[in-house]
């Protein structure tokens, strides 16, 4: 049933009640489990989600005296600092030719996680396939944000080739992937916005990183399998950019960032959303009733064409009041049992 309703979001078919999900950080999983007095297991289906992520199983060392973890791509994550992905290791910070990276292989071993947990949940959940730091992201997570910055101007030539590189693994685990017949869809992502504008140019984002892009969701539109893609802030100016090379969903949708009133009238026709109750400002720092409002709004906004998945505008954080989360949940219960009239 939860599948079947994310699919009618997708394609925006009229229902009753649209679908919900509630993203969180491990932080704010803890803080769950105590607030609801429930276990681990137990916290997805408490607050009805309905899509599970399946993410590669890319991490291969763990530094457990320095808190860093290395992934295939010989990227250090932090684990020690919280709520949020923070690198310690950038292997190519320094390098003077960056033509020298020998990317991974995108080996049978990266799919265990999807294979298992795919097996265990597909009959429950809409499952999606985890793609994030997909194009950009994944650049600057191996050279630094402001090297990459620069050299898409005076490197253009090892930029591409990292890119191009980066391309070809994730055309070649999508392939894969699509193979094991579990997942429903595929998220991919790659933060281009400020909440203000766009971090790069949308000539710049059409130049290095737009048919790629469609290159990657290739590989599931010829499944007929839909493409979410998680961009934070403000890339309006792209949009029409991304539903041309077959963009489903659009996420988080950041109400700080885009006002959904105008995404809705833009592009509600053509794309289903997913996000939009802040979890910058509402959750942390808004009252019970403050919440329940924009939920309201949200679902009459977002929701007018049918494309809408009921969620926060991001994972949410432990500053989330527990009055407020308490009431988010509350209001979800209240609509899906009827008891909210949607005009």
């Amino acid at each position: 049933m939860r599948k079947e309703k994310v699919i009618d979001a997708i394609n925006r078919v009229r229902q009753d009640v649209l679908p919900t999900q509630i993203d969180y950080t491990p932080e704010m999983k803890d803080k769950i489990k105590k607030l609801l007095d429930i276990k681990d297991n137990k916290v997805d289906e408490r607050l009805d989600n309905h899509i599970k992520y399946l993410p590669l199983n890319d991490i291969v060392k763990i530094d457990e005296e320095n808190g860093i973890k290395y992934d295939i791509w010989g990227i250090g994550w932090d684990q020690i600092l919280t709520e949020g992905f923070h690198i310690r290791h950038h292997p190519l910070l320094e390098s003077s030719d960056l033509t020298e990276y020998k990317f991974p292989e995108p080996t049978d071993e990266l799919l265990s996680i999807i294979k298992e947990r795919g097996r265990r949940e597909r009959d429950n959940y809409f499952l999606l396939s985890l793609q994030d730091f997909t194009l950009f992201e994944r650049c600057w997570c191996l050279r630094g944000y402001e090297n990459v910055l620069i050299d898409m101007y005076y490197r253009e030539k090892e930029i591409n080739y990292l890119l191009d590189g980066i391309t070809d693994f994730n055309v070649e685990i999508s392939k894969k992937i699509v193979k094991i017949g579990m997942i429903d869809g595929l998220r991919t992502g790659d933060d281009v916005g400020t909440q203000r504008d766009m971090m790069i140019s949308p000539e710049m984002f059409r130049k290095f990183f737009k048919k790629r892009y469609k290159k990657i969701w290739e590989i599931y539109k010829d499944k007929n399998l839909p493409i979410f893609h998680h961009s934070c802030g403000n890339i309006m100016e792209i949009i029409p950019d991304l539903i041309e090379i077959g963009l489903d969903v659009l996420t988080p949708i950041q109400p700080e960032a885009m006002d959904p009133k105008e995404l809705s009238k833009r592009f509600g026709k053509r794309l289903s959303f997913l996000g939009g109750i802040s979890t910058q400002s509402t959750l942390p720092f808004g009252m019970p009733q403050d919440v329940r409002n924009e939920i309201i709004n949200r679902i009459r906004v977002l929701g007018k064409n049918n494309g809408y998945i009921i969620s926060p505008s991001h994972e949410v954080t432990s500053d989330c009041k527990e009055e407020n989360f308490i009431t988010l949940i509350k209001t979800l219960e209240d609509y899906k049992e009827g008891k909210i009239k949607i005009l």
